[in-house]
Formats: structure tokens, C-alpha cells, sequence
């Protein structure tokens, strides 16, 4: 749709008929408007012409208070349109004038785009709800060591274990991902659009350097119709540009409980190539005994633009984790006798984990005139994985995990339609071997298989803007997904063999932009997940192969949300939501063998809940920030043989729980920030016996920016509130609980050179 219709239509509903005419056009301040609302608006040719003199409704006696250079007409309604313009401008100019303390503020003005919807979209302009964070929320005075530091801004998600580096960071967006024994399952996981989720749909951030990440967005809810199996929500992170002249940055930052941290970063960039690398190493003694972590991480990127319509970029990343060693979970009569003491299982059978992972990625994209785009994409990645649990029997693993892919998407935009279309193959191989744990030394081999899984999809969306003020998408995608596993074990029989899964995922939304600055928009979506390789081979039949009676769970969800941003940077958004899975895989744990997760298919569960974000950027650089989110998840269908559980509460994920935050960020001189966490009431185990308390953390920083220089002090737990950074759900033995630090200070210093 071209701009004259576009205003044609939003005048005729808001201000009454609209004159007829070939060559009508618009005033920019209204182009404008438009333009940001819509991707599809370009100003008509007509615009660019040369003044032509105006009358202002009868003799021409109306002052131009709208400039008339920027209005040419011929048509004979002049006149009348041009007073009813006069007379909306008269009445809104007041407004406009108090909604803009700074006319010089540039942030208002900004035109940001998110990628994660895979068609790249302004957020007021998606179906889906979306939260994007900017570099500055990201690395601004601090520790730098997890996405939880972050994440916190995003409501719908909810983080444990940011700790215990052994299980790494357990992250859950509206219950998906809340199932995780460790790491990350059900949501998909991007770094510069390369896949860090295994086709499985298993992730573990462990390999993520934060000190390097420059901007994350966040896909909250089912996205099956763009990413296919295992994605319940989308956490797409994008590396810090790379400069346009030469660049070097470090950072040293330490703290209590043996906390240290070296980075530094520099970028180049010659003609049409440029250069961008990090390299990080972080130490760690922890708060609880056995909970030593050594990490280095590595990235480097490469680009090169042969011309103005053409880029080819490759992406490297390297890290290594000698040493992460798991303090585990306590009673808590474990708990009050010492919260920093570790579960003595674990300090015998030394239970850690030692890895190294590589990765490489080749993205090539295309324009071509007509607003049509390519992108290619290739990646690999290796894992060397050894991990030792808290027993004896089978209580070290070893795999060697090598999974690749790519794909190719290409765009179509046009006047108010846009197009995309695409295709994914991604492949997984896991090399699997257990050994008995004899008190942290290697034993006899109970395992040794290699497992596989395979997956293709095809997808395809478009949104069509019928009118200024409605936007509507859609798209389906299908998959076919195959595991297989081949075992070499022969003590207990060959237990190999292969499933098949084909699964349609649509998906549809709609945004209706109500008036200036609001947004309407819903939108139906389907997600299906299989179970990943990991929870396949935790055979609790205690034999090779995978454990077959376990399906893959399947979700419909429904979400309706306003939104609405404003020149004076008061931004605000309310999302309800409602999910219904069939088949939710549930976690738990045998006594013999505790801390390793075994899982079955509950009956179905309904995940309601209200999401609400607000952000105020007042004068002066203050900014306020409010996220809550509450969150109604049951089980309807489950029962196990230790009890029907219908009607009982989702474990892991407290009812309420949001936070508060105020930020003093000027441009130079002194910064401060004050912030207050909530986490409510929630359940260690499906039976809803035992709770987890409510707690609020108070996290203050501070520090002083002058020129290349920035030193800074933070402090997490202000108030020393006792409380569990991670839940081991349905823990054998009642060792639900993993305490966390009380009060814990830190401070650095970085430099430009």
C-alpha cells in the first residue's frame, strides 16, 4: 500500500471524508507517523516537487502552521481538507509539546527492527510479543557472567541456577524450558542467527561470552511455525558491531567468593572488510564448597561487503571449561546444619564437569532492487563433554557431540505485502559413554551408543496490510524429524532403533494500531517438541538405547496484548496468554541414582498468565523500569503411580514475580542503578508438598565514566535475603534445595585505547 492510500484511509476514519484527487499527498509530519508504523510507506514522487503556492481555506486567511512546502495539491478540495488539518494540528500541538521535555532526545526517533520473527519487523508492528535489550542494560557495571543479569527485564521468563556452572542456566519462558534437569530445553537459542541449540533442543550456554553480546531479543511464547521442534520461546543474542575504525577495549572486574574476570575486545575494519575478536577468562571459587569454575572463551568474526548489495560474514567461537565443579542440592535439614556446604555425595564422587566447544559459521545475504533479499547460512559445531554425578553406578558420562546445518530464507517486501520463505536441515550426533564413578575416578563401562537426530523443515510467512491500521500474518511450517540409536553395548542386549515424527506447525497474528502510539495484537500458535537425546538415553529401565515411552508433548497457545510507545519515552505493554499442551514431559528422580533426570508424559497442562512491562525514560538520563508477570500453570491430566496430581501447580515456576528498577545513565560523569527482584511462591515437586518461599533481592550499582575511563562497584543482595538460586525438581531423598549467596560484592574498571 502506498503512502496516499494509507493516509487516505487513516484520515478518512480520524478526521472525515477525505478529497479526492490523483496527485493528493501528505504533510511529513504525518508521513512520518505512517512510515513508523508501517515498514510498507514511502513517500510519493509528488512530494519532492517544487513549493507550489497555497490557500489556506477561504482567502487564504488560516495561519500555516504546518509549513505549506510540505504539501502540494491540484485537487479542488483543497480548501476544505487543509482547514480540518489547521484544526487537528491546533488541538494536538499542546499535547505534543508537553509529551517532548527535550526536543534534542534522538532515542525517540530511532528505527529499530528485530530479527527473531525471522522477517525482520519493527516490535510495534509484531503479531508476537517480543523484548529487545540494548547493549547498554547488558554490560553496564556488570559481573557479565549469565543471561539472568538481563533477562530479569523480560517479563514472562524466569531463571535459576546462575551459580552452579556444572548445571548451567536453567531458563524458562512461559513454562517452556521449566522441565530442564540443567541446562536449556524447549527454547531455541541464537548467537548472530547461528544456532547454539542442538537439533535436539537441548542448549547449554556455557560456551557464551556476555562480555561480548551487544543486543538480545526475546520471542516470548510458541514459535513452531518459525523454528519447528523445541521452541517454546526464542532468545536471539547478536555480537557488538564492529567499528568503523580501530577499536580495543579491556576490562578487569573481581569480587567476593574468589570472583575474576579479565576481557578485552578490539575491532578494525579496512575498505570493505572488517575485523572484530574477544577473548574472555573467568574464575570463580563460588559461595558454597565445590563450586570452583575456570573458563576462557574466544570469538572472533570476519566481514567482507564485495558491494553495496552483498555481504559474506564468518563467525568463530571457541571456549573451554576445564573445571566446573557441582556443590549439588541439600535437604533442608542439610540446609540449616550449613547452607554453604555441599552435598557430601558430591565431594565424594567429585561431581563436575570438564568441556570444550568449537563452533564456526558462514552467513551470506543478498539484496536486489524491489526490496527482495537472500540469506544462506552453514554452520558446525563440536563438544567434548565430561561429567561426573554424585554416585557410583553409571555416574560418568562422556560424549563427543558434533551437530551442523544450515539453511536459506528469502524476502519478498512489497507495497503492503511481505514474503518469506525458507528451509533448515540441522543434524546431531552424540557419542555416548558411562562408567561407574569410583570416588572421581573412571570405572567399568556401562554405555556406549551413538545416537542421532535428524531434522528438516520448510516454512513460509507473509503479512499483508490491508489499511493503515490493521496488519495481519500467518504461516505454516512442517517438519520431519528422526532419532536413531545405535548401541554397542552388548552386556545388556542391543537395545537400537529409530523413530519418525512429521509435525505441521501455523501460526497467525494480527496487530491493530488503535490510534497514534497504541497496538492491538493477538495471535494463534502451535509449538511440538520431542523429547532430546539426553532425556532419551536416562533409560529408567536401566539398560543402552533410548527409553520409548516417552512422545512428543504438543501446544496450542492463544495470546492477546496492547502496546503503546510514546515521543516523551513512556513505553508500556500487557500480553495474556494461554497454552495447552498435550504430552508435557515431566522431570523426576530415582533415589539410586540422584541427580540424574529421568522423565515421562504428563496428561495435559494449562499455562495461563498476564505479562506486564513498563519503561519510563524520564529528562535528565533517569530511566524506570517495572516487569511483572503472573503466571496460573497446572496440570489438568497426570497421574503417576505416586498419585493423581490433577488440579496441582506446574513446579519450578512461582505464581508472581517481577521487578523494579531505577537507572541514573548519563552520558558521562556518574551512573547508578537501584533494583528490586520478586520471586513468589512456588513448588519443588509435582504433589505441591514442598514449597519454596518468597524472597526479594535488592542489586545496586555504581560507578564514574569520564573520557576512555569506567570503574564501577555493584552489589547483588543488599539485605543478605536467604534463598535457593536453583530448585532440583522432584529430587529423590527431599535434596530439592541449592542455596545461594547472601550479600556479594564486586568492582572493575575497563579502558579504551
Amino acid at each position: 500500500m502506498d503512502g496516499r492510500r494509507s493516509g487516505r484511509l487513516w484520515w478518512t476514519k480520524h478526521v472525515g471524508d477525505f478529497p479526492a484527487g490523483p496527485k493528493t499527498v501528505l504533510f511529513p509530519p504525518f508521513s512520518a507517523f505512517f512510515q513508523s508504523q508501517s515498514p510498507h510507506y514511502a513517500p510519493s514522487k509528488t512530494q519532492k516537487l517544487t513549493q507550489k503556492a497555497l490557500v489556506f481555506g477561504s482567502g487564504g486567511k488560516i495561519p500555516n502552521i504546518l509549513n505549506p512546502a510540505w504539501y502540494i495539491s491540484d485537487t479542488p478540495y483543497l480548501a476544505a481538507m487543509m482547514q480540518k488539518t489547521a484544526l487537528l494540528a491546533l488541538c494536538l500541538f499542546p499535547a505534543w509539546l508537553l509529551a517532548q521535555p527535550d526536543s534534542t532526545r534522538v532515542d525517540t526517533l530511532r528505527a529499530v527492527t528485530i530479527s527473531a520473527t525471522r522477517l525482520p519487523v519493527a516490535p510495534a508492528n509484531s503479531p508476537l510479543a517480543v523484548t529487545l535489550l540494548e547493549a547498554e542494560r547488558i554490560r553496564r557495571a556488570q559481573p557479565q557472567l549469565t543471561m539472568n543479569e538481563s533477562l530479569a527485564a523480560v517479563p514472562g521468563v524466569f531463571v535459576l541456577n546462575d551459580a552452579n556452572f556444572a548445571q548451567d542456566l536453567r531458563i524458562s519462558i512461559r513454562g517452556f524450558g521449566a522441565r530442564a534437569g540443567f541446562g536449556i530445553r524447549g527454547i531455541r537459542i541464537l548467537l548472530d542467527g547461528i544456532p547454539e541449540s542442538a537439533p535436539d533442543g537441548q542448549a547449554q550456554v556455557d560456551n557464551l561470552d556476555m562480555a561480548a553480546v551487544g543486543r538480545i531479543e526475546v520471542l516470548r511464547g510458541a514459535s513452531g511455525g518459525l523454528y519447528g521442534n523445541a521452541s517454546g520461546g526464542v532468545i536471539s543474542l547478536q555480537s557488538d558491531t564492529i567499528a568503523k575504525t580501530r577499536a580495543l577495549t579491556a576490562r578487569l572486574a573481581g569480587g567476593q567468593y574468589g570472583f575474576r574476570q579479565f576481557h578485552a575486545k578490539g575491532s578494525i575494519a579496512v575498505k570493505n572488510s572488517g575485523l572484530g575478536f574477544s577473548i574472555t577468562h573467568v574464575g570463580l571459587d563460588g559461595y558454597r564448597d565445590h563450586a570452583t569454575l575456570r573458563s576462557t572463551f574466544a570469538n572472533g568474526r570476519w566481514f567482507w561487503t564485495p558491494d553495496s548489495s552483498a555481504r559474506l560474514s564468518l563467525l568463530l567461537n571457541y571456549a573451554n571449561s576445564p573445571r566446573a565443579d557441582d556443590p549439588g542440592a541439600l535437604t533442608l535439614a542439610q540446609v540449616d546444619a550449613g547452607r554453604r556446604a555441599a552435598n557430601p555425595a558430591n565431594r565424594r564422587f567429585n561431581a563436575g564437569e570438564s568441556v570444550r566447544q568449537g563452533r564456526a559459521g558462514l552467513v551470506y545475504e543478498k539484496k536486489w532492487p524491489g526490496r527482495r533479499h537472500l540469506q544462506l547460512r552453514g554452520y558446525s559445531t563440536w563438544r567434548d563433554f565430561e561429567n561426573r554425578l554424585g554416585f557410583q553406578n553409571s555416574g560418568q558420562v562422556v560424549f563427543q557431540r558434533w551437530f551442523a546445518g544450515g539453511g536459506a530464507q528469502y524476502d519478498w517486501l512489497l507495497a503492503n505485502w511481505r514474503f518469506s520463505a525458507g528451509a533448515d536441515f540441522d543434524r546431531q550426533t552424540d557419542l555416548r559413554q558411562r562408567f561407574d564413578n569410583l570416588d572421581g575416578r573412571k570405572g567399568p563401562q556401562s554405555l556406549d551408543q551413538r545416537e542421532t537426530f535428524t531434522s528438516a523443515g520448510a516454512y513460509a510467512q507473509a503479512a499483508w496490510t490491508p489499511a493503515l491500521a490493521w496488519t495481519l500474518s500467518g504461516g505454516a511450517r512442517l517438519d520431519a524429524v528422526r532419532l536413531a540409536v545405535a548401541d554397542f553395548f552388548d552386556a545388556d542386549g542391543r537395545q537400537s532403533g529409530r523413530s519418525v515424527y512429521r509435525r505441521g506447525s501455523p501460526w497467525g497474528g494480527v496487530v491493530w494500531r488503535l490510534r497514534l502510539r497504541w497496538q492491538l495484537y493477538a495471535n494463534a500458535t502451535t509449538n511440538f517438541e520431542t523429547p532430546a537425546l539426553n532425556e532419551l538415553s536416562n533409560n529408567p529401565l536401566q539398560v543402552g538405547g533410548f527409553n520409548n515411552s516417552l512422545d512428543p508433548q504438543r501446544t496450542i497457545s492463544v495470546e492477546v496484548g496492547v502496546r503503546s510507545q510514546w515521543p516523551a519515552g513512556l513505553s508500556w505493554e500487557v500480553a495474556c496468554f494461554r497454552v495447552r499442551t498435550r504430552g508435557e514431559l515431566a522431570p523426576y528422580e530415582l533415589a539410586a541414582f540422584p541427580g540424574r533426570t529421568y522423565y515421562r508424559n504428563a496428561g495435559q497442562t494449562l499455562r495461563q498468565g498476564v505479562e506486564l512491562a513498563l519503561r519510563w525514560r524520564l529528562p535528565r538520563r533517569i530511566e524506570l523500569a517495572l516487569t511483572g508477570t503472573y503466571a496460573g500453570f497446572r496440570y489438568k491430566k497426570y497421574e503417576t503411580p505416586a498419585g493423581d496430581f490433577a488440579g496441582r501447580r506446574l513446579p519450578g515456576i512461582p505464581r508472581l514475580w517481577g521487578m523494579v528498577e531505577a537507572r541514573f545513565i548519563p552520558t558521562g560523569g556518574i551512573f547508578a542503578l537501584a533494583q528490586l527482584r520478586y520471586t513468589g511462591r512456588y513448588y519443588a515437586d509435582d504433589a505441591n508438598a514442598q514449597p519454596v518461599e518468597p524472597y526479594a533481592l535488592v542489586n545496586a550499582r555504581m560507578g564514574y565514566r569520564r573520557g576512555r575511563l569506567e570503574v564501577f562497584l555493584g552489589a547483588d543482595n543488599l539485605t543478605g535475603a536467604a534463598w535457593f538460586n536453583n530448585i532440583r525438581l522432584n529430587a529423590a531423598g527431599g535434596r530439592y534445595f541449592e542455596p545461594a549467596a547472601g550479600r556479594a560484592v564486586f568492582g572493575g574498571m575497563g579502558w579504551e585505547f
